[in-house]
């Protein structure tokens, strides 16, 4: 049986800057999640996404997939370790609200879902805002400029998608572990991620430990959970930790919204300069030298989903 795990919280609406920085660097360095409140998205429009999103996933399948990046049940499997034949969960996704060519919006039909773009336009641009804040204080957190992040141009246009992810209840019969979403790390920056209560989030802090301890991500009302990825994983030399993690299906239905702060795709990521020294030299010059953004996010994208 899985333990909870007490994550630390960052009440946004501090005035004390440092301070919190200090805050997020530890829960950063220990944990690579940590719940956020006082971030300013009201309840009512999480509720109002939450509600939308419900009514999304109850459409028939022909209709859920007329959308783009929809993806159903068994399309996606995010753990390469696992044997299964893919995650229990249906998907889709939200690209930037100015899109690139390759990133073009397609909204559910109107006549179906009526108030459906407006509220996730809403939501998109609340939640991205948090992230910003949340970018400034990692920033500060690291010993850098609390804008260094718009310096070096990753947010300039960042790269940001909200998901919505809904875990049926019916688990079916398998003789293989089955997982709403299989072990892995987030590929980028920064995930921002509601859930409806329903558990079934569980952490591994030591990813390179066998056998691997999962611990239970408790629900915490009207909080964020936000962890790392790898790419921030990367940009701080290992300092930061990009945290395994998995959602393992409990026999309820569940809804998540994953908010993904990625870089500007023509950002190159590259070991900061206040997270190395003679002492701690970078890791990933040589295994793994400097890559833009896009390119990388590219690859863990489409390794995700060639299964």
């Amino acid at each position: 049986m899985t333990k909870a795990l007490k994550l630390p919280v960052i009440d946004l609406s501090s005035s004390d800057r440092i301070s919190t920085a200090n805050s997020i660097r530890q829960a950063c360095m220990d944990y690579g999640f940590f719940y956020v409140v006082n971030h300013g998205v009201e309840e009512k429009l999480l509720q109002n996404v939450f509600d939308e999103s419900s009514k999304f996933f109850s459409l028939p399948l022909e209709e859920k997939m007329k959308v783009a990046r929809f993806f159903p049940l068994h399309a996606e499997k995010l753990g390469s370790s696992t044997t299964s034949k893919g995650d229990l969960k249906e998907t889709v996704s939200i690209s930037p609200l100015q899109p690139a060519e390759s990133f073009p919006n397609q909204w559910p039909s109107k006549e179906l879902l009526p108030s459906w773009k407006l509220v996730m336009e809403k939501y998109y641009e609340k939640v991205l805002s948090v992230g910003k804040k949340l970018s400034y204080l990692i920033a500060l957190s690291l010993n850098l400029d609390e804008d260094h992040f718009d310096k070096i141009g990753a947010l300039d246009r960042p790269l940001c998608f909200l998901r919505l992810l809904h875990y049926p209840g019916e688990m079916g019969v398998s003789d293989e572990i089955v997982y709403g979403a299989s072990p892995h790390s987030d590929y980028g920056m920064i995930t921002l991620l509601a859930t409806d209560g329903v558990p079934g989030l569980q952490v591994c802090r030591d990813k390179l430990k066998q056998p691997q301890i999962w611990e239970d991500v408790i629900y915490v009302n009207g909080a964020f959970i936000v962890n790392l990825g790898d790419m921030m994983e990367r940009w701080t030399n290992c300092l930061f930790r990009s945290t395994l993690h998995r959602v393992m299906p409990t026999g309820k239905e569940r809804y998540s919204m994953a908010f993904f702060l990625e870089p500007n795709r023509d950002c190159i990521v590259e070991c900061l300069e206040s997270c190395w020294s003679e002492l701690s030299p970078p890791r990933y010059v040589t295994m793994f030298p400097p890559i833009r953004s896009g390119d990388y996010l590219r690859e863990r994208i489409n390794a995700a989903y060639s299964s």
